[in-house]
């Protein structure tokens, strides 16, 4: 699913990352919780982070 086609949020959602120009992203499972017009907040098992949404696919 490519991000930029989804035009409702996806806050509270449980995603996982498969594909990335950051190979280190790809498999990245966590909760999104927060989200702009941009990026995603994720929370992970190793923290919370900030991923662009051009730059990912996900499932």
């Amino acid at each position: 699913m490519n991000l930029k086609k989804i035009n409702s949020l996806i806050i509270g959602s449980n995603i996982e990352i498969t594909e990335s120009k950051n190979k280190t992203l790809v498999g990245l499972k966590g909760k999104v919780i927060d989200q702009t017009k941009n990026t995603i907040m994720l929370k992970t098992k190793e923290g919370t982070k900030r991923i662009i949404l051009s730059h990912i696919r996900i499932k």
